[in-house]
């Protein structure tokens, strides 16, 4: 019998199989870990992702991609790295000769903690990436900046004057590498005393029960709770690809359950009586899997994002049916108006009419 968690381990680096999305609901098709992968250790097998271990090279470069939090690495933890961030007096270069793992190590969510929290900017080395053996085809260089690019438009589009700034050129002083070792000797030094919570901050919240909820996005939910308050603007119109939005239409939805069923993160979750769905953008992580699974198609993405809501995870009823008893079949069905017949009843009495059609009429 394996771990009951179903890890797979390469030394350092670690993919937890329950946390996967890929692995969470048959159908879901997110491929982002097996794209970024340089040395292709990500595989399907039987539908199911799979980590070649003896491909693993423990790069790092997919951790932070990832939006459940499957993929770990035991030597650097994200999301310690970017809480702490702010008790650093001199901030480092973040950078893959240094201070950090690949720079793909890190998310969105942790760029803007580092932004938002440190209030400063926050620089990062690029100036290896191209050249990089790991950068194969430039997909883990334009993944990073990638994120650098959404993370610096929502600090715009909040009007947060800090930005994620990038080193493009190498520096040709000799010293500089000896700055770097001697700015990171710092860092440590300022994290000797949180050093164990640092590295096991991630680990922790994953034992915790019940938690769905990847630390990153809940690190970038309690960074808007410090912020939100003095904040000119916190609805916007337009679409964020960091949040999320959604919408069910009344008329096609069937109040069957299975999107609540089925996200990952409850961000769709049932009234109490189960007769409607809230929804909380505060948990959405646009998986999507709520779109795929409802049959009828009655969810749908909808532009704009609160961060009022978000930060504080504020429930919107998206839906609520008044529950009735059909006429014929004698089971609670949710009430749209009209004859009280259930579309099952209705759509059977419409394509089979002519089962019930006497001798005598024929």
């Amino acid at each position: 019998m394996g771990n009951i968690n179903f890890v797979q381990k390469s030394n350092l680096f670690s993919y937890t199989a329950t946390r996967c999305l890929r692995n969470e609901y048959y159908h879901n098709d997110c491929t982002i870990c097996i794209d970024l992968c340089p040395k292709a250790a990500f595989h399907i097998v039987r539908n199911k992702l799979t980590l070649f271990e003896n491909e693993c090279v423990e790069c790092a470069g997919c951790i932070g991609s990832c939006p459940s939090e499957a993929l770990e690495i035991e030597s650097f933890d994200p999301n310690g790295y970017a809480a702490s961030y702010q008790h650093i007096e001199e901030a480092p270069t973040l950078s893959c000769k240094v201070t950090t793992p690949c720079l793909g190590v890190f998310d969105v969510e942790h760029f803007t903690v580092m932004a938002l929290r440190g209030e400063r900017n926050v620089t990062c080395d690029m100036s290896h990436c191209s050249g990089c053996v790991l950068n194969e085809n430039g997909k883990l260089e334009t993944s990073i900046r990638e994120k650098i690019t959404v993370t610096n438009q929502f600090l715009e589009t909040i009007q947060k004057p800090h930005r994620i700034e990038t080193i493009d050129e190498k520096e040709e002083q000799a010293d500089r590498r000896a700055l770097f070792r001697k700015g990171f000797e710092k860092v440590k030094e300022s994290l000797v005393e949180e050093s164990v919570a640092h590295l096991s901050m991630t680990t922790a919240h994953h034992k915790l029960p019940d938690q769905k909820m990847p630390l990153k996005r809940i690190l970038l939910k309690n960074s808007l709770k410090e912020i939100v308050v003095a904040l000119e603007q916190t609805e916007f119109k337009e679409s964020s690809p960091l949040f999320f939005n959604k919408q069910i239409n009344f008329e096609t939805c069937t109040n069957c359950g299975d999107c609540t069923q089925f996200c990952p993160t409850d961000a769709l979750f049932p009234t109490s009586d189960k007769q409607g769905i809230y929804f909380s953008q505060g948990k959405c992580i646009g998986c999507g899997i709520c779109e795929d699974i409802c049959k009828p198609k009655a969810i749908s993405a909808k532009e704009g994002f609160d961060l009022v809501s978000v930060a504080y995870e504020r429930s919107e009823q998206l839906v609520r049916y008044e529950m009735v008893t059909c006429h014929e079949c004698r089971c609670p069905y949710p009430y749209k108006g009209g004859d009280p017949i259930c579309d099952r009843c209705s759509s059977f009495m419409v394509n089979h009419a002519n089962m019930f059609t006497l001798a005598r009429d024929m």
